[in-house]
């Protein structure tokens, strides 16, 4: 069980979480598509880092992207949405570089999944998060 300092530190990164989502579809409305996606991403690793808190107290800080996935998939063990989240986590990674580095623009058919795959992470980890784990 996370202390209360761990709990606060998850209810900051789920606030981060939210931000960078929020973001995310604005600027997939605003036909801005690079932003969105790279939004879309940081959203959902701040995601992953608000559940692995809350439920094991505290989060890797890896460069190891593919770490990160693993990490998620282990701190939610068997919850049935697991192997969804870890998906969705694998998928945003492994935009990141092309978004974040590469010299293409993003079109919307890339932001759009990209942001789906963050909201779903968002909101599981708001729903663990304010549930305490």
């Amino acid at each position: 069980m996370a202390t209360a300092e761990q709990r606060n530190h998850a209810k900051s990164f789920l606030r981060k979480s939210v931000e960078y989502l929020e973001s995310a579809e604005a600027n997939l409305v605003a036909e801005r598509y690079t932003p969105a996606a790279g939004d879309a991403i940081h959203a959902g690793i701040s995601a992953k880092d608000a559940i692995v808190t809350v439920l094991t107290g505290a989060t890797g800080k890896s460069k190891d992207h593919a770490a990160a996935a693993k990490e998620l998939r282990q701190a939610l063990a068997k919850r049935p949405d697991a192997a969804a989240a870890e998906r969705a986590l694998r998928e945003l990674i492994a935009s990141k570089g092309d978004v974040e580095y590469g010299t293409n623009v993003v079109t919307a058919t890339k932001a759009e999944p990209l942001v789906r795959r963050a909201r779903t992470l968002v909101e599981l980890a708001t729903a663990i998060v304010r549930l305490g784990g």
